[in-house]
């Protein structure tokens, strides 16, 4: 699992002294997990760099999703919401998505404006 401590703590050591880091997440989709995974691996990312949180476009579609524990309310998009009301450390890039025609991440590429 990308939050489990063994997993942290290799991208931790990766990380450490990396000029740049940018974080894509994508794994387990529900609000929760994402959650944590945003507080995990946000601090790896330094002013200037991006996080990515992948599937965001599951809160803008009709749910439920058969056979899936996400779908709106709870899925990556609402955990970025989440994670931007109470986290001043990152904004939503919209240059990045604005740039693409179709994207799985609405409002999920985030760029860290202070350490």
């Amino acid at each position: 699992s990308s939050t489990d401590a063994g997993v942290v703590a290799m991208v931790a050591d990766r990380a450490r002294g990396a000029q740049r880091v940018m974080v894509v997440l994508d794994s387990d989709h529900t609000h929760e997990h994402v959650a944590r995974e945003l507080e995990l691996y946000s601090p790896f990312v330094k002013r200037g760099g991006h996080l990515a949180v992948l599937d965001t476009i599951v809160e803008r579609l009709p749910g439920p999703f058969p056979g899936r524990p996400w779908g709106p309310g709870n899925s990556p998009g609402s955990a970025v919401g989440a994670f931007l009301a109470k986290n001043d450390r990152f904004v939503v890039d919209a240059e990045v998505s604005d740039k693409l025609l179709i994207t799985v991440a609405p409002g999920g590429y985030l760029r860290c404006v202070r350490d």
